[in-house]
């Protein structure tokens, strides 16, 4: 076979290129830091790193979820302490006007104060989150209590109606948040679970409607009309009734901070997770850059020699003493 000057110029070119792809890709993952840019840098590396990326995609929007449900717990938790430590204020003030040694004076002074606890207890009822009002189930966008201007009622009543329904063919009033794969949490607490005691027929079957005045509203009411009267057999009564709204209160608060710190758990999960991915990731992405910063010293001492070669390979020929 005759090999002639254009023919070894040639295959000189193509391993000139290839000892310059080689360069070239080694060159790539020093400055990337990068082992892996294409899918047919290694498949198998590949396709699981593009899993473990929409893995730890997923866990960002769990744990975008899991603050936003802490903080609305947190909003919903202030705002049945504030009701407690003013259930705490009436029966102080009841406990007080019962001893039948007040004046008219401090008794219209009580009476004055009661209502404004009232007043206060009604505005926490109506409390939003972003906007939402936190009592009102899934009717976030309608306050849970609303003023009733007609003359024969003139008194607040609930604006929506709530029901606690654990059948799964029933859609309830509870708000679930997604926080991991099939795991959900329950993060809002229903005005009736706070402001009425309503015994259930059945498990998580409580339930008020539109129009009927909260139970929290009533007792208080009557603890008003009991200090118009000067009733302290009334008054002592409506201890007993405010105790029971106390320990209603209570169980809110419980079943809050329950589900708080399971969301302080679930974030150390999803930290925890993250963790691990990135790390697996790392292994699966990065370059060991010892042996890159090696195979790159190789691979230029590589092209300088095969174009120190091809200097020696691309002999003079006639045309080069043409004058």
């Amino acid at each position: 076979m005759r090999i002639t000057n254009g023919m070894m110029i040639t295959n000189l070119m193509q391993n000139l290129n290839r000892n310059m792809l080689r360069l070239d890709k080694t060159q790539l993952q020093a400055a990337t830091g990068k082992r892996v840019h294409l899918p047919s840098d290694d498949p198998v590396a590949i396709s699981r790193s593009l899993k473990i990326r929409a893995d730890i995609s997923e866990l960002n929007q769990y744990s975008k979820n899991v603050n936003d449900a802490v903080s609305f717990l947190e909003t919903t938790e202030l705002a049945v302490k504030n009701v407690g430590d003013a259930l705490q204020r009436l029966r102080e003030l009841t406990v007080q006007a019962s001893n039948g040694v007040l004046s008219e004076d401090d008794t219209r002074k009580i009476k004055g104060e009661v209502e404004e606890i009232k007043a206060q207890i009604i505005s926490l009822g109506n409390t939003t989150y972003s906007g939402k009002y936190i009592f009102s189930g899934k009717k976030t966008d309608e306050p849970l209590f609303e003023f009733n201007n007609d003359p024969l009622v003139d008194e607040y009543e609930y604006n929506v109606d709530l029901a606690e329904r654990k059948d799964p063919a029933t859609v309830d009033d509870k708000m679930q948040f997604e926080v991991g794969v099939n795991e959900t949490i329950e993060i809002n607490t229903l005005g009736l679970e706070v402001f009425d005691i309503i015994a259930p027929d059945a498990a998580g079957d409580r339930e008020v409607t539109d129009g009927t005045e909260p139970g929290i509203i009533t007792m208080i009411n009557q603890v008003i009309d009991n200090l118009e009267n000067g009733d302290e057999a009334g008054l002592t009564a409506d201890i007993e009734e405010i105790d029971k709204y106390l320990n209603v209160n209570l169980t809110a608060r419980s079943e809050i901070g329950g589900k708080v710190n399971r969301m302080e758990l679930v974030q150390n999960r999803i930290a925890d997770d993250k963790v691990n991915f990135t790390r697996l990731q790392s292994q699966l992405e990065d370059a060991d850059m010892a042996e890159v910063y090696m195979n790159l010293m190789n691979e230029e001492n590589v092209y300088r020699s095969s174009l120190s070669i091809g200097a020696r390979i691309i002999q003079p020929t006639l045309i080069d003493f043409l004058r």
